[in-house]
């Protein structure tokens, strides 16, 4: 027996492929603002922090990185936008990977027995600057909310 579909139900079914087909874009997007965030708070839990939250922030980036890392792999749907932003010589991974270790540098290295306010100031102003990067790859990618073309 031949299923024959009216004009509605056979648009209501491509809406709905269609919005299966973008919802892993728009969890890679709502991923990429997740380690944005999680950015502006590891760094300043790991050099102001005591041990057990350091432990903590440092249990959950390597979650945060296993779960982001996995779900990219898992992903069934090509997007040109996640691609982009994905990509390992792109501008988005060059510029968080250069800024995440500039913190760190500073963190590391410049850190002063006694830090003050004003290298405090500091270290959450490149702080909120390596968070960019993310934040900018998670706002391309929900912009276009995984459409082709």
């Amino acid at each position: 027996m031949k299923d024959e579909l009216t004009p509605e139900e056979a648009l209501r079914r491509i809406a709905e492929v269609d919005r299966r087909a973008r919802r892993p874009v728009r969890v890679v997007g709502l991923l990429y603002a997740v380690v944005g965030l999680g950015t502006i708070v590891y760094w300043p839990v790991m050099f102001f922090g005591p041990a057990w939250s350091q432990t903590a922030a440092g249990v959950a980036w390597i979650t945060l990185t296993a779960l982001f890392v996995g779900y990219l792999g898992d992903m069934k749907v090509q997007d040109p936008e996640v691609t982009w932003a994905n990509k390992a010589t792109g501008p988005v991974t060059i510029s968080y990977v250069v800024l995440v270790l500039v913190v760190f540098a500073f963190g590391a290295f410049l850190r002063p027995a006694d830090p003050g306010v004003g290298w405090s100031a500091a270290l959450v102003a490149l702080v909120l600057c390596a968070s960019v990067p993310p934040f900018y790859a998670a706002w391309r990618v929900l912009r276009r909310g995984g459409k082709r073309g």
